[in-house]
């Protein structure tokens, strides 16, 4: 590690050296001759610059830093600096911090955006060099006028890439959380209005890594939301209050008053202000009934998140839930409800909300035996059953005897054949609705008795989802212990990777749920007063062979790197375990390219070997090149999916993330996503699709994971990103927003713009159809 005052050294004179650089373009003579060989120079120029952004490209898929040199940074063509600064930031860590510095003091404001991204990026927690490098850096813009951000809806063919300077450098300051962050943006809410709104959203990040801010802060962002005579209002200041779990009392009554004069202005930053009144106290929940109340008023996004900000309200917050519910179920039976629209999401989310103790019982009963109409299409019955488990979980309490619940998934009927589709190919996911309801039902109580029969069921076998979720009880049931054994070796025997990995994660987290069966021993007879202490014990014991080898097995594979999340949990497993035979191929993973695997590796050699280790470094040469580098889609491509919510699109931009836009689209053209389940809807947030066995996990066989080409573009409504399980992860999911969510800015590559119906999806639709032009 690096000394501060070497690095602040580095970056005064980095930045002194740059600035007095000229970039001037070269003269050529005024003669016909002289014209004609200046010409030729311009295209040999032209050519020596793309071929450079080739090689950059290259390199930073395979993330090598070391193949950036000073001469890409000071290029006298543009496009080669901004290539240089992008893979800089993309490649991140200690070997590109260099670089980004010397980007930081370039004159073009897109490879200034790309060094700040990739330094806030990259920096630890209360890094104090890179944040006076950041701060020295914004004073030296000027005070030049920016267009302040957008706060409507994107407009269809506007540019989708537009790189603020600023903002990169705010929301850098942040998420780099040293001690001058806080009072540097804080001092910057008093700017002008694009300062003050990256300012806000930079505390949002810092909100994040510090899990708090100061009481001034605070008040200086309520005052920033509620505006002045001189400034209107910008409920971005409302956005860093979302992001704590937790305000101080002496602020709610003051952030209540702001955020409830907030929601009478629509706008896509409203909904800043329906998750700040979550934090504000159970005299905030009258406002936020009112969101998800508000039908005509409020957006489904908004309203979906009311009906969160609610739940953490306590006892008001289940009050207010209670009483709108009704206000929520439309007239006219099943069929009305099912064709909700995205309003669907406001009512399940608001469903989720509602605890079993809900005094909503009678509201909830109806919802829960509404019977579907004759020869309802699987749409309808998918919705149906997402209406009738959702109202019957919260009514049942811990009961998985309830009828309500036992029969509440409609769907389960298509299973077998029965039903309007009988004879069709599988309709997503029959049954999955109801199984994975059963699941969260048994959680709520000791799994004893009749309810460890119905555990059994679901943790052997039926519904793949259901049976993930089962697993995933076992550490926090001890009394399950005697079956985690066989049901972990079961489920790391399965052929599906994330019922694999959910099993690996069980064992990582709770790792004497491998051991083997072994018979306990009884105490003797204790009297009535020590019925506290344990009536069996039980030793420490040596894992399962079956599991030992199913750990050394996956590690062992030569495609392991093809998987990372399932890799990453299996290393993580072998880490938990000690397994010393499992050394060697951990300390291989240790200098893969990808840095998951590396940084797992790390940390189970020191708990296999008992000794620190230095570091897992990448390889001094990089990883492999992508294959889609060589034949990558350019420009915009547009998806056109046919979807059990009618026709939707995906622009994506290949001048953004080019590898992973080219992956998506040969993956379409192959017909991956033919008949593909939507595994993931949060209403208000994301739609999420691309795992081949419809559960999250996953994703093409063969395929390496993609590099993430993540960048400074906000995820606006309807902007579509690569799912990750880490950095480096992402393959073929793929998520659309419902709302803007500012955290997820630069965390995730960021691909394009959708249009359609996504907030109308539930979990378990299909997409039927892709369709790929050009």
């Amino acid at each position: 590690m690096k000394c501060e005052g070497t690095r602040r050294g580095l970056v005064i004179s980095i930045v002194a050296a740059l600035g007095a650089c000229s970039r001037g373009e070269p003269t050529t003579s005024s003669t016909d001759a002289g014209s004609d060989a200046a010409s030729d120079a311009a295209v040999v120029v032209v050519d020596e610059a793309k071929q450079r952004q080739e090689a950059l490209l290259a390199a930073e898929h395979r993330r090598a830093a070391a193949e950036i040199t000073n001469s890409d940074q000071q290029n006298r063509d543009v496009s080669v600096r901004r290539a240089a600064a992008r893979a800089l930031a993309r490649i991140g860590g200690a070997d590109a911090q260099p670089g980004l510095l010397r980007a930081l003091a370039d004159e073009d404001p897109e490879v200034v955006t790309w060094a700040a991204y990739g330094l806030g990026s990259s920096c630890t927690k209360g890094d104090k060099a890179t944040v006076t490098a950041l701060v020295a850096r914004s004073l030296s813009i000027g005070d030049a006028k920016e267009d302040p951000p957008a706060k409507s809806a994107p407009v269809e063919g506007r540019e989708s890439a537009k790189f603020e300077p600023r903002i990169a450098i705010a929301r850098a300051i942040g998420r780099c959380g040293a001690d001058q962050s806080e009072p540097t943006l804080v001092a910057w809410l008093s700017g002008t209005e694009a300062q003050a709104s990256a300012a806000a959203f930079a505390l949002g990040d810092l909100a994040a890594v510090k899990e708090r801010l100061r009481e001034e802060t605070l008040a200086a962002l309520l005052n920033l939301a509620a505006g002045s005579a001189s400034s209107p209002p910008a409920p971005e200041g409302l956005f860093p209050i979302g992001r704590l779990e937790n305000v101080p009392n002496t602020v709610t009554a003051r952030l209540r008053e702001v955020a409830g004069a907030r929601l009478a202005e629509p706008g896509p930053y409203r909904i800043f202000a329906v998750r700040a009144l979550g934090r504000a106290g159970p005299e905030a929940a009258a406002d936020l009934g009112r969101v998800l109340g508000g039908a005509t008023l409020f957006t489904a996004a908004e309203r979906a998140e009311a009906a969160r900000a609610l739940r953490r309200l306590g006892t008001a917050g289940q009050t207010m839930l209670a009483s709108t519910l009704p206000a929520l179920i439309p007239p006219g039976g099943a069929v009305a409800l099912t064709a909700l629209g995205e309003d669907i999401g406001v009512l399940l989310a608001t469903l989720d909300a509602l605890e079993p103790t809900t005094k909503a019982k009678k509201w909830l009963k109806d919802l829960a035996t509404m019977e579907p109409p004759p020869s309802a299409p699987v749409t309808v019955l998918r919705r149906l059953s997402w209406i009738r488990c959702s109202a019957a979980t919260a009514l049942a309490g811990a009961d998985v005897r309830d009828p309500l619940l036992t029969r509440c998934d409609v769907t389960t009927a298509l299973a077998t054949g029965d039903g309007a589709d009988a004879g069709a190919k599988v309709p997503g996911q029959p049954g999955s609705i109801g199984a994975r309801a059963m699941v969260k039902v048994l959680d709520r109580a000791p799994i004893e008795g009749s309810r460890r029969a119905v555990f059994l069921t679901h943790a052997k076998g039926g519904d793949l989802r259901a049976r993930e979720a089962a697993i995933e009880l076992l550490p926090t049931h001890e009394e399950l212990a005697e079956e985690a054994g066989p049901l972990l070796e079961a489920a790391l025997a399965a052929p599906e990777p994330g019922l694999v990995s959910t099993a690996a994660g069980v064992i990582a987290r709770k790792p004497n749920l491998a051991a083997e069966p072994e018979k306990r021993k009884k105490k003797g007879k204790k009297k009535k007063g020590d019925e506290e202490q344990a009536a069996e014990e039980t030793v420490t014991r040596a894992p399962s062979p079956a599991i030992v080898k199913a750990i050394v097995a996956a590690l062992g594979r030569a495609d392991v790197e093809n998987d990372p999340e399932h890799v990453s949990s299996m290393i993580e497993a072998a880490g938990a375990l000690g397994l010393k035979e499992t050394q060697p191929r951990l300390e291989e993973l240790c200098r893969s390219s990808w840095p998951e695997l590396r940084k797992r590796a790390e940390k189970a050699i020191e708990l296999v070997s008992g000794k620190p280790v230095t570091s897992c470094k990448a390889p001094p040469g990089g990883g492999p090149k992508p294959p889609e580098l060589d034949a990558r889609a350019m420009g915009t491509v547009t998806l056109t999916l046919e979807t059990d919510v009618g026709e939707a699109s995906l622009v994506l931009d290949a001048n953004v993330a080019p590898v992973a836009v080219t992956r998506v689209v040969d993956l379409a053209r192959a017909g991956y996503y033919d008949g593909m389940v939507v595994h993931r809807v949060v209403p208000g947030f994301v739609t999420q699709l691309g795992a081949p066995f419809g559960d999250g996990y996953g994703g093409p066989t063969g395929k390496a994971p993609l590099r993430c080409e993540t960048s400074p573009i906000a995820f606006d409504p309807l902007t579509v990103g690569v799912a990750l399980a880490g950095r480096d992860t992402g393959s073929s999911q793929i998520f659309v927003m419902h709302a803007r969510h500012p955290h997820l800015d630069g965390q995730y590559a960021w691909i394009g713009r959708a249009t359609g119906a996504w907030s109308s999806f539930v979990d378990g639709d299909l997409v039927h159809k892709v369709s790929v032009k050009p």
